[in-house]
């Protein structure tokens, strides 16, 4: 399992939220708990579920950081 760095753990043990649509192929291997989710990942690819592109229904990125409240198309998980 990956390991959370500094930065990602804080986010974690903050509750940030993570958007429910917004995917990569480390949660569905390692969990809703991969750092992969909070913070964007080198390693990894992401992807919006409503739209199964890289960019949301806004058209804007779909990565960790961007797909936060406040964001149209955001819903917590």
């Amino acid at each position: 399992m990956p390991t959370f760095d500094d930065d990602t753990r804080a986010l974690l043990e903050a509750d940030t939220p993570v958007c429910r649509y917004l995917r990569t192929k480390a949660l569905h291997v390692y969990g809703a708990d991969t750092p992969d989710a909070f913070a964007t990942s080198r390693s990894s690819s992401y992807q919006c579920l409503k739209t199964q592109f890289v960019t949301g229904p806004d058209r804007a990125l779909c990565v960790p950081e961007d797909c936060q409240p406040g964001r149209e198309c955001f819903e917590e998980r």
